[in-house]
């Protein structure tokens, strides 16, 4: 049975996609996801795909808030670490946003492949930054595509729930 993590978080423009793909694959999928706690995904997650969270956010602010943020974000890269190995995960699929970077550096860390996801035309930070790292960034618009230098890109288009095509 293959092992999936999904880390999606924040808005529905992360986690609807990462929705999708996880209600298409095959139930003899074994999914884990993870989250930030306190944002949506805590709310619309079905507590099949056993969500955990981490604490992870953006580098803004001043030299001292983005310390804080980078600590953050080795600890939480080494809770993926971790939960990859114990879980034994065997592929990474994450949407983007913040939750993606430790997600992506515990993945590597762990020589599990990493498939991320951009929706949008223009790629946030973490997916311009952090899609170099991955095997693949699938992308919802071709228009992406010249965002992501040093990225090996695919053209999938958006993954939609079917609940949204009912």
């Amino acid at each position: 049975m293959p092992r999936l993590l999904i880390a999606a978080s924040g808005t529905g423009g992360h986690l609807f996609p990462a929705l999708a793909v996880a209600n298409a694959l095959p139930i003899s999928w074994d999914i884990s996801w993870l989250g930030v706690p306190n944002r949506l995904e805590t709310q619309i997650v079905p507590p099949k795909f056993g969500l955990r969270t981490i604490r992870v956010g953006g580098l803004q602010g001043n030299g001292l808030q983005k310390l804080l943020q980078i600590l953050r974000l080795i600890v939480a890269s080494s809770y993926v670490r971790k939960l990859i190995k114990k879980e034994k995960v065997q592929v990474v699929f994450s949407s983007g946003g913040y939750i993606a970077a430790p997600a992506i550096l515990g993945a590597r860390l762990c020589g599990v492949p990493v498939v991320l996801h951009e929706s949008n035309a223009i790629p946030g930070k973490v997916t311009r930054f952090m899609g170099r790292f991955c095997n693949v960034v699938a992308i919802g618009q071709e228009v992406s595509k010249k965002h992501l230098f040093g990225s090996k890109v695919l053209f999938t288009g958006t993954p939609v729930r079917q609940d949204f095509l009912s």
